[in-house]
This record gives structure tokens, sequence and C-alpha cells, in this order.
């Protein structure tokens, strides 16, 4: 009988021990970070003023919203490295100095579109609410510039291609261990070629952002 007893006790015990397990190892893998995240954000890109040389011309932007793609790889706990695509048509203000151009000796009210690939360093995480941190650098492209009333084209005919660094953070929520939502402000500087006529300070764009990201 105290046989029977003995063995039964070790089966029951084995059979907790063995659930425990499971279950601690099933908490395991669900608090492990994903390998890679996709996102996407909506944002609010604050206006800057850029003189172009080439054309002689003077670009005066103004606000307007930005939707960005992001796609991540996790290479420590609450770090990614990424990449993001961000797009925006902008209103603003065109002077051109050529008599013979459109909006030619005045200034005239037009679009361009704006277009950003960047590299990015990540950083921050943890449950509920979190800080971040954004570092980002890469290419800003300026393109399509058309005059607002009558859709004719504007100079330059090809798209600018300018080196464009910045810095960020904001505070993040996660939702579950993939899913995460965010608000960030990021401050960018654009290089842009200055020719003879040198700006006395660098465009810069301030970008707040609102976005969503999943892990998988």
């Amino acid at each position: 009988m105290r046989k029977r007893i003995g063995y039964s006790t070790l089966v029951l015990l084995a059979s907790l021990s063995s659930t425990a397990g499971a279950q601690i190892g099933r908490r395991g893998v669900q608090s492990a970070e994903p390998g890679y995240w996709v996102g996407l954000s909506y944002g609010y890109l604050d206006g800057t003023t850029i003189g172009d040389n080439a054309t002689k011309t003077v670009w005066d932007f103004g606000y307007t919203s930005q939707i960005r793609a992001t796609f991540e790889k996790t290479i420590q706990r609450g770090v990614t490295v990424g990449a993001s695509a961000g797009f925006a048509t902008a209103p603003l203000v065109y002077t051109n100095a050529d008599f013979t151009s459109p909006c030619g000796g005045t200034a005239c009210s037009a679009r361009a579109d704006i277009t950003q690939w960047l590299g990015f360093l990540h950083g921050g995480g943890g449950p509920a609410f979190h800080g971040e941190y954004n570092v980002e650098a890469g290419v800003t492209q300026f393109s399509h510039f058309r005059d607002h009333a009558t859709g004719a084209a504007l100079p330059p005919a090809k798209a600018s291609n300018d080196f464009t660094f910045g810095f960020g953070g904001g505070f993040g929520y996660t939702f579950t261990p993939i899913t995460e939502g965010y608000v960030s402000e990021q401050f960018q500087f654009v290089v842009h070629p200055q020719g003879d006529k040198p700006q006395n300070n660098a465009p810069r764009f301030l970008t707040f952002r609102v976005g969503f990201r999943m892990g998988f």
C-alpha cells in the first residue's frame, strides 16, 4: 500500500513539474522580443526654406502630412536597426529669378513631392508606457515641382537628392509582446548644395509622428 502511495505521489509531482515547466516555457516565448518589426506612421512635417542656386529658385515649404513605413530588425533587447520610406506632397511659395520660366521674377503658389529614404537606429521598449529614441540618416528627395493653379512643371526638372540626418524621441505603449503604438518627434537637417550663395542656416524639418508597429 505504501509503495502504491509513494508511486502515485511521484507521478503527481512529475505531472505538476511538467505542467509548470510548460507554462514557464510558454511565458518565455511570449516575453521574447520579435526578430523583426514592420510599422506605419502618420506625421506632421513642418515647413522649411531652401535656396537652390542651380536653378536660381527659392522653395519656401509650408507644413504638410507625411506617411511613413518602416522595417526593423532586432539586434538586442530593446534595440533595432531598420529602414524607412516617407512620402509627402507639400505646398510651397516658389520664387524664380528667371523671367523666362513659369513664375518668372515673381512668387507663386506651388506644390512638390518630398520623399525620404532613411536608415535608423531605434531604442527603448518595455511593458506598458516607456521612453524611446531614434537616430536616422539617409536621403531626402525633392521632386515634381508644379504650379498650384495650372499644374505646369517648374524647375528643377531633375529630382534633388539631399543627405539628411536627424534624431528624436518620444513615448510608446506596448499592447502585447508583438504590438506597440508610439508618439515621437524627430528633428532633421537637410544638406542641400549651397553653390556660391550659401544659406545662413541649414534647412531643417521637424516631424511629429503617431505610429504603430507589429513584430513577427
